[in-house]
């Protein structure tokens, strides 16, 4: 654990009630012989603490080296872990890497939207902006900034959607799941991307979603030979509720048996959606629940628009600070 004085925030910085905090100088010392990293841990996808899925915002990482950040991603052993960076084009207002424990992903959604609020706490200047510019592996993926009644929704536009056929036999896939046949729907099994390929499972029903009793390994080997980065499963509740899908998402491959609160999950749903569910429709907007199961309850907002042939799928969500520190390494 790290002593008190490691706990400071960075200069300037205040916290949740808007107090200023007290920092030590930066540089080496006896004690502290490393150059600290400034991180903020955010939960996202939830307004409330404890909730959502957590992810570490490291913040001056320009000149660590990959494996050093895969590391750190070890550490902090969270779904992902996302290092802030400068930009490499004036089109860009930051620019991130994204790890998870196992590997680098050249795009996510929780981090995405953990990033963005932490660069909204940290950096004066775009605290009041309406739309951040993030530069990742897929490109340039703006998140808007939503004023809610109760808080602020942060929404990126996801990447123009690509589908696999998963080639996968039905009792193969409830194998995987640990549950009945009759427990998947009839709709394909596909490999979706929208920066991330998940392989994507519809359920019959919404009772089943939490029945389910993966087997990690086989999902694992499943994905890995599909290029996927996990399974995500969902449902619909079927009710006139404001919250229209259950979702549920395994990733053992990059060291995540189940991760709380999926984004990028959540845009594969969404652009599956589309094409298997709602062909017709010009547009379609929705809530999900994910991490029930697990007590990391968050809600993500979810929408898909046609634009002539093209495919928009934006998904987003509110988030909250609940840890400040520095890394010494």
């Amino acid at each position: 654990m790290l002593p008190p004085a490691a706990l400071a925030l960075p200069a300037g910085l205040t916290g949740a009630r808007g107090e200023a905090f007290q920092t030590r100088p930066r540089g080496p010392s006896r004690e502290y012989p490393s150059m600290p990293f400034d991180f903020l841990q955010v939960d996202a996808f939830t307004r409330h603490p404890l909730r959502g899925n957590p992810a570490a915002v490291v913040f001056g990482a320009d000149a660590m080296a990959t494996q050093t950040m895969q590391q750190v991603a070890r550490e902090m052993n969270l779904s992902e872990t996302v290092f802030v960076l400068a930009p490499t084009t004036t089109q860009a207002d930051y620019r991130v890497r994204i790890f998870t424990p196992m590997s680098e992903l050249p795009f996510a959604g929780h981090p995405t939207v953990a990033a963005a609020h932490a660069v909204r706490a940290r950096w004066a200047d775009k605290a009041g902006a309406r739309v951040l510019r993030q530069e990742c592996g897929i490109g340039i993926v703006p998140v808007e900034v939503v004023a809610l009644a109760a808080g602020t929704l942060l929404r990126m536009t996801q990447g123009v959607p690509v589908y696999r056929d998963a080639g996968l036999p039905r009792e193969a896939v409830a194998r995987m799941l640990g549950c009945p046949e009759a427990s998947l729907s009839d709709r394909p099994f596909e490999v979706v991307s929208t920066g991330v390929p998940w392989l994507i499972v519809e359920l019959a029903d919404v009772d089943a979603v939490s029945t389910l009793r993966p087997d990690q390994g086989l999902i694992a080997d499943a994905c890995r030979a599909r290029r996927a980065a996990g399974l995500t499963v969902f449902a619909e509740r079927g009710d006139a509720g404001p919250v229209r899908i259950r979702v549920r998402t395994f990733a053992p491959g990059e060291g995540v048996a189940e991760d709380p609160v999926c984004g990028s999950g959540n845009g594969s749903v969404a652009a599956y959606l589309a094409r298997h569910k709602h062909p017709d429709d010009a547009a379609l907007s929705y809530v999900a629940e994910q991490g029930i199961e697990i007590g990391r309850d968050g809600e993500v907002h979810a929408a898909f628009e046609r634009d002539g042939d093209r495919l928009h799928v934006r998904i987003g969500g509110e988030a909250v600070t609940v840890a400040s520190g520095q890394l010494f390494i």
